[in-house]
């Protein structure tokens, strides 16, 4: 059945081309219709009666006899299988089952972390507060990091079991054996990683479990120069993990994601695909991340243990860069993905004279107001909101409208036959309404990650837990989005990139036979 839509899909493309070539239009309203019927290629009930009858004989083996499955669970059962379980699924179960556990267990780690942060500190005289959270920006890289990790392996995941063909609408290359456990086992080992390190940081430092080294040249007494090992530890596992070869996610699939980046930043210069859409929208999601970069670099770079100069400077700017940091480099940062977003917009534009790629542009350049406005004039708080909420809403209307294909009468209505799922749609109304409401309100803290912390609160650990929170809503949102806009790509080829809207059924999706009646029917 595959093989048949696929060479019916080629024949249609090239008799398309054909006819664009020598402008007429006998090769799809004559010829195609013609070849079609007589190769069959439009008749696939042959495929349907040849499966019930691989099925019929599968039940007749003595193998299988008994198995009421297809015939790929039959030839396994059969003992073609290498695997001691019964297919596929029983493994998903199993990985799903020690997923859960994980993610409880990790869960209980991060409280007990919590409750580590609440109690009190041994001698009180010595503890700094912002020396303690100087070192922040470097676990909130590796944090996203890892919440990147397991937000790619749930998108992946329920692309999967809602069986939406990702890999062939992101035109990734079909060898490629990258699953979604490949992301959760990777983001499982940084999140141990990352809550054993920073809970021996935390204890270390209230509790002074090791010696202060060097502490004569610090803040004061407590101050140590070993401190900075434990983010520095962190951040090289992280990196090493990260470059280190793989036989799953090999070279070729890495250096394919680098120069996807590399087409975004080039945008105007390059044709706009599906995939370079969907991550240059990722990089305006990872602005704020992004801006713990700098940070953190400033950081690792200081003198060690921290002087008093440097923790003032952590107090008054958020970390310890220099003034210039913050006026030009970390305005830079947040506005360039919406420069590239927005140069590919025109490059759509130029490319198909499509007026919607235009309206698009002018929502990243709305984006890019905002850090525009809060870069410049840090006082003027009503103009800073003004362009904020400008932004805001015509982000969220081109989500829910554009992006996801969804009217207020596919969220609201209540008679069946607006439902989405009626309409081929992948999801339950329910679904799509509380996707949209969370896409919303997410996108009222987003704002927050493109203007400078100091315009937003001057308490320090407000600060911290502020950026780490809105950082990390806005990847989990981004995570949402991501999984609606490639279904509704799939199903109405929203964007145009594909030119039948034709795509091919995942190889793990299950025959539906139809069970003999009673009657013989």
């Amino acid at each position: 059945r595959g093989f048949a839509e696929l060479n019916h899909a080629a024949l249609y493309k090239i008799l398309k081309k054909h006819d664009k070539v020598w402008g007429t239009k006998i090769g799809l309203s004559e010829l195609l219709p013609k070849l079609v019927e007589e190769t069959r290629l439009g008749d696939l009930s042959r495929f349907d009666s040849l499966d019930e009858e691989l099925r019929r004989l599968s039940l007749l083996s003595s193998q299988t006899e008994g198995l009421n499955a297809s015939a790929e669970v039959a030839r396994l059962a059969a003992g073609l299988g290498k695997s001691r379980a019964s297919g596929p699924g029983a493994l998903t179960r199993q990985a799903e089952i020690v997923l859960s556990f994980f993610l409880g267990s990790s869960m209980s780690l991060f409280l007990c972390i919590g409750v580590l942060l609440m109690l009190p500190e041994e001698y009180p005289d010595t503890f700094s507060t912002a020396y303690f959270l100087t070192s922040m920006p470097v676990f909130r890289v590796v944090f996203s990091i890892l919440l990147a990790l397991w937000c790619m392996g749930a998108v992946a995941r329920t692309c999967d079991k809602f069986d939406i063909n990702y890999m062939f609408i992101l035109n990734v290359d079909p060898r490629c054996r990258v699953t979604p456990q490949y992301f959760f086992s990777r983001a499982a080992a940084l999140t141990t990683l990352w809550i054993l390190i920073f809970g021996m940081y935390v204890v270390d430092y209230k509790w002074e479990i090791l010696p202060p080294i060097w502490s004569k040249d610090g803040f004061n007494r407590r101050s140590s120069v070993h401190f900075v090992f434990y983010p520095l530890a962190l951040l090289i596992v992280t990196f090493c993990g990260m470059a280190w070869p793989s036989r799953i996610c090999r070279t070729r699939y890495k250096i394919s994601v680098m120069n996807a980046l590399w087409r975004t930043v080039c945008a105007p210069f390059h044709q706009v695909d599906f995939l370079d859409n969907i991550v240059g929208d990722v990089l305006t999601s990872l602005a704020k991340p992004l801006q713990d970069v700098p940070a953190a670099v400033c950081y690792l770079m200081t003198h060690h243990p921290q002087t008093v100069d440097e923790v003032q400077q952590f107090v008054l700017m958020g970390d310890t860069c220099p003034r210039s940091t913050h006026l030009i480099v970390l305005p830079i940062i947040s506005g360039l993905p919406y420069l590239f977003r927005a140069m590919q917009c025109v490059r759509r534009y130029q490319d198909t004279g499509e007026f919607r790629n235009l309206w698009n542009f002018g929502k990243y350049l709305a984006s890019l107001s905002v850090v525009i406005v809060s870069s410049l004039d840090r006082q003027s708080l009503a103009a800073i909101m003004t362009v904020s909420l400008i932004a805001t809403v015509y982000a969220g209307m081109w989500d829910i409208r554009l992006d996801w294909g969804l009217s207020l009468r596919d969220l609201f209505s209540l008679t069946k036959s607006e439902d989405p799922e009626s309409q081929g749609r992948h999801f339950p109304r329910r679904t799509y309404l509380c996707c949209a409401v969370f896409d919303l309100a997410a996108r009222s803290t987003w704002v927050l990650t493109l203007m400078p912390i100091g315009v937003i609160s001057h308490n320090i650990v407000g600060r911290v837990i502020l950026v780490s929170v809105i950082s990390s809503i806005e990847i989990i949102r981004r995570s949402v989005w991501a999984v609606i806009r490639i279904e509704n790509e799939q199903v109405a080829n929203a964007s145009g990139f594909r030119a039948l809207l034709w795509v091919p059924t995942k190889l793990h999706e299950p025959t539906i036979v139809r069970e003999p009646s009673e009657d013989g029917n």
